[in-house]
């Protein structure tokens, strides 16, 4: 048996393929990585485990979720259940904190520009859209149209990564695979 465990809906969708065609062979859980030693039978031992960690194109073009630069809609960033949204992030945590998710998270050299640029707006009125925030990162940035990328890739990357506390998510759903792999299992991380 091997289980696949993804947080978005998406890939369930496109789950159930597999499902049809095998079905005693697949088992898919939308849950965060976390949480596998709370949806695993401890006397299941599977033989396989697959995480994916990847962004689909299906959630970038879903305005919705506030991936996208363009988007006009709430600023979010959610790939599932999380405690805060990328609104909440943009909008609440001091200039400090910004900066270092910014920096680190993002590896933006221009971290601390970038946070000051968004405090400074957001004491005037809430950022609630990507576009918006996008835009607001893109005046920190000299020459903006050289760029190959979206000026403001980086932070989003950042407060993405933050808000769905995704290296947290990786390391606590691999030490829980690894006590619940059979012997010889196989682990698979599928990152793009």
């Amino acid at each position: 048996k091997v289980l696949a465990l993804d947080r978005d809906n998406l890939t369930l969708e496109h789950a159930n393929i597999l499902l049809k065609k095998f079905p005693n062979r697949f088992s898919f859980f939308q849950e965060k990585f976390s949480n596998l030693n709370k949806i695993i039978d401890p006397n299941l031992k599977p033989r396989a485990i697959i995480f994916d960690l990847g962004l689909s194109s299906f959630q970038l073009a879903d305005s919705k979720r506030g991936f996208s630069f363009e988007s006009k809609n709430f600023l979010n960033m959610e790939m599932g259940k999380n405690e805060h949204s990328a609104y909440d992030v943009v909008n609440t945590l001091n200039k400090s904190d910004l900066a270092t998710i910014i920096k680190v998270l993002g590896e933006e050299k221009d971290g601390k520009i970038i946070a000051n640029k968004i405090d400074k707006y957001r004491t005037k009125k809430p950022i609630k859209t990507s576009k918006e925030l996008a835009l607001i990162i893109r005046d920190c940035k000299k020459n903006y149209n050289n760029y190959k990328k979206n000026p403001a890739t980086k932070t989003f990357q950042a407060i993405r990564i933050f808000v769905n506390q995704e290296l947290t998510e990786l390391i606590l759903g691999l030490i829980e695979a690894a006590k619940i792999l059979s012997n010889g299992g196989i682990l698979i991380v599928v990152s793009f």
